[in-house]
């Protein structure tokens, strides 16, 4: 795997376009050797096959080439210069060759043309693998005007013919360097052609690379849009990417509404929570100074204990006895009981308003809870609206209202 991060991304040798020739001349030479290779194998199989018999071949060739020399009244001269000619010939094709003249043949030449005949020499040979085929030249009723001494039937010459299996790789040799010649060259139009092809072919890709590499850029815009120039599959991916892209930005459209909405809201949130915060600073400024009015005015009356007054009532009684005046004492225990009563009123009243107050109080500071779990809250969906700002102006960088919409609870 490449490294998402690597320099070599998008570098013209690492292109496709680059891939696809080199694979495509390397293949082509593959081509190439392998056909030479199985040429070799073929040239190889062919000697082993059929080595001796295209020996044999030769020599009935050769033969009858000496025997079409000799049905000429100056055969044996003419043989002269006709057998250098067969000898190179031959060679050419990749045998060595040997005409070698019976004794019965140099008795007669030499007693009509006189000169001594001596064919092709059988040696030196080549060294190395051959096949061998050998045939003999018998004498025909046409011979006899030159080979004199001989008669119908009798053996004129032998003709050997030795076949090279190196002298057959020689030929394939020479072979491949013609057609290896003319194969680099092919090599080298084809992977041309074929380099003007790939690239007209692959503009509308080029194109899909370009857009892509635009949507890949931080901060780029959803606006760009591949061009369909083709009807193949890349005029077919090009119109799927720009679908594509058409639903990206209906969704970024409606995430832009949401959020939209959703700063609305914290507005509004915000407002709200200022004006609670206003009524509940208020409410508990007054339960505060209710509750101080409270302790003063308890603290200015303090609270009689039962107690006092059955003292009281008790010290009235023998002052009673004393005095003996049951009308005046009478009075004053009704004064004093009416006082006990109202006493006792104030008493309830005011541990009715304590509690109440107590209350009070405690309701507010659930209030005050309440206050900060809204702050909370608040701090959240700011967080929530920055987020979503930033992955908007990410993919659209064009959504700036949305930007000053989220600066509201900052500023709020």
């Amino acid at each position: 795997m490449i490294d998402q991060n690597s320099a070599a991304i998008g570098r013209f040798d690492k292109s496709f376009l680059v891939h696809m020739i080199k694979d495509f001349f390397l293949i082509l030479v593959l081509v190439t050797i392998v056909e030479f290779s199985i040429k070799a194998a073929l040239v190889y199989t062919n000697y082993a096959t059929n080595g001796e018999t295209e020996a044999g071949r030769v020599a009935g060739e050769l033969s009858d080439n000496v025997r079409s020399i000799m049905r000429n009244e100056g055969g044996p001269v003419a043989a002269r210069t006709m057998y250098p000619i067969l000898e190179t010939n031959w060679n050419d094709l990749g045998y060595e060759i040997a005409i070698v003249p019976a004794p019965v043949t140099i008795d007669s030449i030499e007693e009509n043309f006189g000169f001594t005949p001596e064919g092709i020499p059988a040696g030196p040979w080549p060294e190395g693998r051959y096949k061998s085929f050998s045939e003999d030249i018998v004498a025909e009723p046409f011979c006899l005007a030159c080979h004199t001494a001989a008669d119908v039937g009798d053996v004129l010459g032998t003709v050997t013919v030795r076949n090279y299996l190196a002298k057959d790789f020689v030929l394939w040799f020479k072979d491949i360097q013609l057609s290896g010649g003319l194969a680099i060259g092919k090599i080298l139009v084809h992977s041309v052609l074929l380099f003007l092809i790939l690239r007209a072919r692959m503009e509308p890709l080029i194109g899909l690379r370009a857009v892509v590499a635009n949507l890949a850029r931080a901060y780029g815009g959803l606006h760009h849009r591949a061009e369909i120039r083709t009807a193949d599959e890349f005029g077919a991916l090009a119109r799927d990417l720009n679908q594509f892209l058409d639903r990206i930005s209906r969704v970024i459209g409606e995430l832009d509404v949401v959020l939209g909405r959703v700063v609305t809201v914290n507005d509004d949130i915000v407002r709200v929570q200022g004006d609670l915060r206003d009524r509940i600073d208020s409410v508990i400024g007054r339960l505060r100074k209710l509750e101080r009015g409270a302790m003063v005015s308890a603290k200015g009356e303090p609270r009689l204990s039962q107690r006092w007054f059955e003292a009281a009532r008790l010290s009235l009684q023998s002052r009673q006895e004393q005095d003996r005046d049951p009308d005046a004492t009478a009075a004053l225990l009704d004064e004093l009981q009416e006082v006990i009563a109202s006493a006792e009123a104030q008493i309830r009243n005011s541990e009715a308003l304590f509690t109440d107050l107590a209350d009070l109080g405690e309701e507010s500071e659930t209030l005050r809870d309440a206050m900060a779990e809204m702050t909370r809250l608040e701090e959240r969906l700011k967080g929530i609206i920055e987020t979503g700002t930033t992955l908007v102006q990410r993919v659209r960088p064009d959504a700036s209202h949305v930007n000053s919409d989220a600066e509201t609870p900052e500023k709020a």
